[in-house]
């Protein structure tokens, strides 16, 4: 072995133990937290006088076999059926049902307005000529940008239905590879 690696094995191993002397000594400092606690949490039982605490309150689905106690059902049997499972038949409740309705009712009624303003907003815009034409018209004598190309369909008259029409000018221009040459970023009529 070379100098070098007894060296590094040296500073490693001095490394080791200084780390295996600080976690000892955390881990007698926790040890002490846990005992201090254990007692003081024993005087605290004693003092409310042994009654018992109370299990804390557990968070999430209850486990199904105290939920079926709880509703007034039999909890299930561990032993598998076998063939189809029987249909379960169940009274309709009359106050839920009602209350339902009456959401649902209230909901439609809320809902009825907006619909028909979303229709109205939502026709979508007829134009005489497709945007695809509009660009290879354009395209046809320079090269242009998308950006460029949007403006020249706006002063065209193009109507556009979407939220962002130079999304859908981009769309147009990179899948139409056959129409429209690519140039970084520079479009011409193929």
């Amino acid at each position: 072995m070379s100098k070098d690696k007894v060296k590094l094995f040296q500073r490693a191993r001095a490394a080791l133990q200084s780390e295996k002397a600080a976690l000892s000594k955390t881990l007698a400092n926790a040890q002490a937290t846990v005992a201090d606690s254990e007692k003081k949490l024993a005087e605290i039982e004693a003092a409310l006088g042994g009654a018992g605490s109370a299990p804390a309150k557990r968070r999430g689905r209850k486990p199904k076999k105290a939920a079926a106690k709880r509703r007034g059902r039999p909890a299930k049997k561990a032993t598998a059926k076998r063939g189809r499972p029987t249909k379960k038949k169940t009274a309709p409740k009359r106050k839920a049902a009602k209350k339902t309705a009456r959401k649902t009712v209230k909901k439609a009624a809320k809902r009825a307005p907006k619909r028909a303003a979303k229709k109205a907003s939502a026709k979508k815009a007829k134009n005489k000529v497709s945007l695809k034409q509009i660009a290879l018209a354009v395209t046809k004598s320079k090269a242009l940008d998308a950006k460029q190309i949007l403006e020249a369909a706006k002063k065209k008259g193009h109507r556009f239905s979407g939220k962002n029409p130079l999304n859908s000018i981009r769309v147009m221009l990179y899948t139409n590879k056959k129409a429209f040459k690519n140039n970084k970023g520079k479009f011409t009529a193929a």
